[in-house]
């Protein structure tokens, strides 16, 4: 299988993103509508509470603490979820232009450097935020790369130049 080019793993990859990306926008939008209704309807009914068995009797108490929470607190939850929501799409997007260029046959190249120096940035930041440890190592782990392909990218323009 070829990993680079059209009819790759990188173009499923790309296709695959693309489709992420659509679903990660609507999911997004559900998102706002759903959590403002949570967030300012007083009374509403605990979604845990129909067909569930008792062992989700602690999910039911969580949801009755944040009922119960003042509107003001209720209310600085969906930043956070906006955040985090718009570093999914900020991630998605990059990793789409990347698979893209690595569709296209362009692997060592100092756009791709500066793509993958990009999303683990945001990778770490989405773990600060989520308190993500293996978010955190995966950002991490793609700056290392990031300093790999930087250095690929700079022995290809050398031969490049030489031939």
């Amino acid at each position: 299988m070829k990993y680079f080019g059209t009819r790759s793993l990188s173009s499923f990859m790309n296709a695959l993103l693309t489709v992420a990306w659509y679903l990660a926008w609507v999911f997004a939008a559900l998102a706002i509508v759903l959590g403002t209704v949570i967030v300012f309807h007083e009374e509403l009914g605990s979604p845990f509470s129909r067909g569930m068995s008792d062992s989700s009797r602690a999910d039911i108490q969580d949801w009755e603490k944040f009922q119960s929470m003042p509107l003001g607190v209720r209310i600085l939850i969906l930043p956070y979820f906006g955040a985090v929501m718009t570093l999914v799409l900020m991630v998605l997007r990059k990793a789409r232009a990347l698979f893209a260029n690595f569709r296209g046959e362009i692997v060592f190249h100092q756009g791709n450097v500066r793509i993958i120096r990009q999303i683990s940035k945001l990778v770490i930041a989405m773990a600060i935020l989520t308190f993500s440890a293996g978010s955190f190592l995966t950002g991490v782990i793609l700056l290392l790369i990031c300093e790999i392909l930087k250095a690929g990218t700079a022995l290809q323009e050398e031969h490049d130049l030489t031939v």
